[in-house]
C-alpha cells in the first residue's frame, strides 16, 4: 500500500522546529569545522606567500651580492681619510680595483665641495656632473645607490655605489663605484617554479635600479614597469624591515601580488610582481563543506521527521477533521511507526465508540420525540375535554358570576390547549414560534371585540423555548381579556405589538377606554405581574387621555 501522500511542511510545524533545534546542536560543531578550516586556509596562503619572498629573495641574490660587496669595498675605502689628501697615492689604489674583466667599470672619490674629481680611475680629473643634483646627496650624507645605462667615464651600464668618506674630522664627500651590471646577474628560478611578471630594485627614495624579467631574460622597458606598479602607491613607502607580502591593482587594472625583500636594509630593496594565480588557486570549497555537511544534516533530518512523523501526524489530524464532520473513520494507518499506529487504533475504537453511541442517542431521542409529541397530544386532548366539561357546566349554571368565571376558566384552558398543540405538531418541540402561538390566542380572545373596534396585530418571529413561551401565552391572554373589558371610547381601538429590541422582546398592548375606566386590580393583573416575572420580564401600565398601555419587557435568552 503506498504511503502517506507528501504535504507541503510548515515553517513554524514540528519538522521546521526539530531542524531548527538540530542548526542549534550542529552550530558549534560546524563553527569548529570552519575554524579550523579557514585555519588551514590561511597556513596555505601562508606558505604560498613565504614560497613567492623566497623565490624574490633567490631572483635578486645576484644584485644582493654585488649591492653588498660594492658597499663594504667603498666603506673601506673611505675609512682611509688620506686618500683625500694625495690624489696620486688615490689613483693608485683605485686603479687595482678597476680591471677590464673585474665586476667595477669605474672607482673615484666625489668631494664634498663639488668642482674637478681628482682621485678617480679617470684618464684625467673631470667636473662633477649637475652639481644641483648632488646637493640633496651632500646635505644627508648616507650609501646611496645610482643606475647609469651608460656611464660617464666606463660608458657601460653600470649599477653606481655610493658610500660617505666620514673621517674623524667630519663628511669629506663620497666613494662611487661603478658596479658592471653583467656581475648583477639575477638567478634563475627552477622551471616548475612561478615566475614573476617583473623583478625590480629599488632604493629607499623609490628610484628603480634595475627591471628584469623572470630569469633575467631581458630588461623590462620603462612604460611596460609603470603598467605593472602598483597604482597610487609610491615605491618610497613599500620599503620595510622585513619582508612582506600585500595585494594591489597595478596601473592597468590587474589584480597583482606583490614582494617586497630588503636587499640591504635603508639602502635598497627588491620588489616581485606576480599573479594571483602563482601563490595558488583560492579553494573555496574547503570553507564551503561544513556548510553543506551542517545543511545536508538539516536537510535529512527535516525530511525525515516530516516523511516518518509529521505526515503521519497531518493524517490522523486529517481524519479527525473528516470524523468530526461526516463520521468518517477511513482505513488503518499505513507505514507508521507503531506509537503512531497505535494512536491511530485509539482514535478509530474511540470514533467507533461515539458512532454507536451516538446511534443509540438518535435512536433514543427519536423515541424520546414520539412519546413526548404522545404525550402533547394526550395532554392537549384532555384540556380539550377539560374545556368541554367546562362548557357543559357553564350551560347548567344560571349564575351569571359563575358562569364568567367558568368561561375565563375555559379560555386559560383552551390557552394551554393551543400550546400544546403547536408543540406537537411542530417540527422541533424545544423551540416555538411566539407569533403562532399568540396570533390564535389573540384570534380567540378578540372575536366579540373586532366587530365593535379597529383592531392591530404586529407580531416579529420569534423563537422561544416552551418554558418561556407558556408565560407569554398566558400574560397575553390575561392582557387581552382585560383590555376588552374595559374597551370603549367614540373609536374602540385595540393595537397588539411584539417586537426584538436587540437581546430582549417587548410586547405592547394599547386599547382605548371608556369614561371613568381604571385599571383593573384583580386577579389577572396579579397574573399577569406572575407570569412577567417567570419570563424574568418588567411591567409598565398606564393610563392617560382615554388610552391604557401596557409594555412588557423580557430577554430572549433564559435568565442566569
Amino acid at each position: 500500500m503506498a504511503g502517506p501522500a507528501w504535504r507541503r511542511p510548515r515553517l513554524d510545524g514540528l519538522a521546521a522546529r526539530m531542524a531548527a533545534l538540530l542548526s542549534v546542536a550542529l552550530l558549534p560543531l560546524g563553527l569548529i569545522a570552519l575554524h579550523q578550516t579557514r585555519g588551514l586556509q590561511q597556513q596555505s596562503e601562508e606558505t604560498a606567500s613565504l614560497t613567492l619572498l623566497a623565490l624574490t629573495a633567490a631572483g635578486s641574490a645576484g644584485l644582493r651580492e654585488g649591492v653588498e660587496r660594492g658597499l663594504g669595498v667603498a666603506e673601506s675605502l673611505g675609512a682611509v681619510s688620506d686618500l683625500l689628501d694625495d690624489p696620486r697615492t688615490c689613483r693608485e689604489r683605485l686603479s687595482r680595483l678597476v680591471t677590464p674583466d673585474g665586476p667595477y667599470a669605474f672607482a673615484g672619490l666625489l668631494p664634498e665641495a663639488g668642482g674637478l674629481v681628482t682621485c678617480s680611475t679617470a684618464p684625467a680629473p673631470f667636473a662633477m656632473a649637475r652639481p644641483a643634483d648632488m646637493g640633496p646627496m651632500m646635505a644627508e650624507p648616507r650609501p646611496r645607490l645610482r643606475a647609469a645605462q651608460e656611464g660617464r667615464v666606463s660608458g657601460e651600464d653600470v649599477l653606481i655605489v655610493l658610500s660617505p668618506v666620514t673621517p674623524p674630522v667630519g663628511f669629506r664627500g663620497y666613494v662611487a663605484l661603478s658596479v658592471r651590471r653583467d656581475a648583477l646577474e639575477a638567478a634563475a628560478p627552477a622551471p616548475d617554479l612561478p615566475r614573476p611578471a617583473a623583478l625590480l630594485a629599488f632604493d629607499r627614495d623609490g628610484v628603480v635600479l634595475a627591471a628584469e624579467a623572470p630569469g633575467g631574460a631581458s630588461q623590462v622597458p620603462p612604460e611596460e614597469l609603470a603598467a605593472l606598479l602598483p597604482a597610487g602607491r609610491a615605491l618610497a613607502d613599500e620599503r620595510a624591515g622585513a619582508p612582506r607580502v600585500f595585494e594591489a591593482t597595478d596601473a592597468a587594472g590587474r589584480e597583482r601580488l606583490y614582494t617586497v625583500v630588503p636587499l640591504v636594509p635603508e639602502v635598497a630593496y627588491a620588489m616581485g610582481v606576480w599573479s594571483p594565480a602563482d601563490a595558488g588557486p583560492r579553494d573555496e570549497a574547503p570553507l564551503l563543506f561544513p556548510v553543506v555537511m551542517w545543511a545536508a544534516s538539516l536537510l535529512v533530518a527535516f525530511y525525515g521527521m516530516h516523511r516518518l512523523v509529521v505526515s503521519h501526524v497531518s493524517t490522523l489530524g486529517a481524519r479527525m477533521r473528516r470524523f468530526a464532520q461526516d463520521r468518517g473513520i477511513g482505513p488503518p494507518l499505513q507505514g507508521a511507526a507503531p506509537e503512531l499506529r497505535e494512536i491511530d487504533e485509539s482514535f478509530r475504537a474511540a470514533a467507533r465508540s461515539i458512532v454507536e453511541d451516538e446511534a443509540r442517542m438518535e435512536a433514543a431521542f427519536r423515541e424520546r420525540g414520539v412519546l413526548l409529541r404522545e404525550v402533547h397530544h394526550r395532554v392537549k386532548n384532555n384540556l380539550q375535554l377539560i374545556s368541554s366539561i367546562i362548557s357543559m357546566q357553564v350551560r347548567r349554571t344560571g349564575d351569571a358570576p359563575t358562569r364568567a368565571l367558568l368561561r375565563r376558566l375555559q379560555d386559560r384552558v383552551l390557552t394551554l390547549a393551543g400550546i400544546y398543540r403547536v408543540l406537537y405538531t411542530g417540527a422541533d418541540m424545544g423551540a416555538v414560534n411566539a407569533a403562532e402561538v399568540l396570533g390564535a390566542i389573540i384570534d380567540r380572545e378578540l372575536q366579540d371585540a373586532r366587530p365593535r373596534a379597529a383592531v392591530e396585530v404586529a407580531l416579529d418571529d420569534l423563537v422561544l423555548d416552551p418554558d418561556k413561551v407558556v408565560p407569554l401565552a398566558f400574560l397575553v391572554a390575561e392582557a387581552l381579556s382585560n383590555a376588552v373589558a374595559r374597551l370603549g371610547g367614540p373609536e374602540p381601538r385595540l393595537q397588539v405589538t411584539l417586537r426584538r429590541e436587540g437581546e430582549a422582546a417587548r410586547l405592547d398592548l394599547v386599547n382605548t377606554t371608556g369614561p371613568g375606566a381604571q385599571a383593573r386590580q384583580g386577579l389577572g393583573a396579579h397574573l399577569i405581574r406572575a407570569f412577567a416575572a417567570q419570563m424574568g420580564g418588567a411591567v409598565e401600565e398606564a393610563a392617560e387621555d382615554g388610552l391604557h398601555r401596557l409594555a412588557v419587557t423580557f430577554p430572549l435568552d433564559p435568565p442566569a
